[in-house]
């Protein structure tokens, strides 16, 4: 019945070469040279008699048949993979991609209690700032992103900036007051810095600035003492919770943006993904990490 298709080991290389436009990251994912992906993808096309991609000098793009046999594939490969993991003989492993943020210090301090909960599951946690989720047929399987919603999207929360300093460096008497701040790192976004809160409330101005890359940096510096920090309400919840951070003016914020829940297509019905998904919308529902766990 299927004896006169090509390989499946061709079709996989053809589907990764059309996912990255690229035999080379193709290749890299693949763990082959980029030699022979080029030669799979020629023998393929030979043996289907039609042209798939369009060879330019430095790129390549799929043909309108090379684009339909890309989707076939996509959905042929998705559909075998999910088959193997109903039948459970592969490791269970969740990966999820999301801000360095995010995961240093909001879903790293609630991660032992979904370990607790499901310990068959190994979740595996990857970060970057870009906006949008790594393709389907990657290595992840959720992303949990930071940006404005659009139609459609799930927002797991949304945040607010705020001032938040340690109960050491509010009872301190500084001769000058240090703001603190993070520099964003995607321009695609519009960032919130000290210099929109003075615009805003006309306060602290004059004052000496410091500037970090990272969120988690930026509240190191707080608990630390060294001054008032610019912060997401969302990245500094726990630590309020807790008494290490203080809200300063807390009626005076600004608005921020949203985290979106991203399930890569074809994936939202796995068993890891949904209670993950769901463990994820608990957790946003009872702020602060179980203390039990520290």
């Amino acid at each position: 019945m299927f004896a006169h298709l090509p390989t499946l080991n061709n079709l996989r290389v053809f589907e990764a070469a059309a996912r990255h436009l690229s035999f080379k990251l193709a290749a890299e994912e693949l763990s082959l040279t980029p030699t022979a992906v080029s030669h799979q993808i020629r023998n393929l096309e030979t043996q289907l008699d039609t042209r798939l991609f369009i060879r330019q000098t430095r790129a390549v793009s799929l043909t309108p048949a090379g684009a339909e046999l890309a989707e076939s594939c996509r959905q042929a490969l998705l559909g075998i993979a999910q088959g193997i993991e109903r039948l459970g003989v592969t490791p269970n492993q969740l990966r999820v991609a999301t801000t360095h943020g995010f995961a240093a210090l909001w879903l790293a301090q609630r991660l032992p209690d979904f370990q607790q909960r499901f310990p068959d599951i190994r979740v595996s946690v990857s970060s970057d700032e870009g906006l949008q989720p790594s393709d389907p047929l990657g290595e992840t399987d959720l992303c949990i992103r930071y940006g404005k919603a659009a139609e459609g999207e799930e927002v797991l929360f949304s945040e607010t900036f705020g001032i938040y300093a340690s109960p050491g460096y509010l009872k301190s008497k500084q001769p000058q007051v240090t703001l603190l701040q993070t520099r964003w790192q995607n321009p695609a976004l519009d960032g919130l810095d000290w210099q929109q809160w003075q615009q805003t409330y006309h306060e602290f101005k004059g004052a000496r600035l410091l500037e970090f890359t990272q969120e988690d940096h930026l509240v190191q510096a707080a608990l630390a003492g060294e001054g008032l920090a610019l912060a997401s309400s969302v990245l500094v919840a726990s630590l309020v919770e807790r008494g290490w951070l203080k809200p300063c003016l807390p009626g005076k914020v600004l608005p921020g943006l949203s985290y979106r829940l991203l399930p890569a297509p074809g994936r939202e019905q796995s068993h890891r993904v949904r209670v993950f998904l769901e463990w994820l919308r608990q957790q946003a529902l009872s702020g602060a990490p179980d203390r039990s766990q520290d």
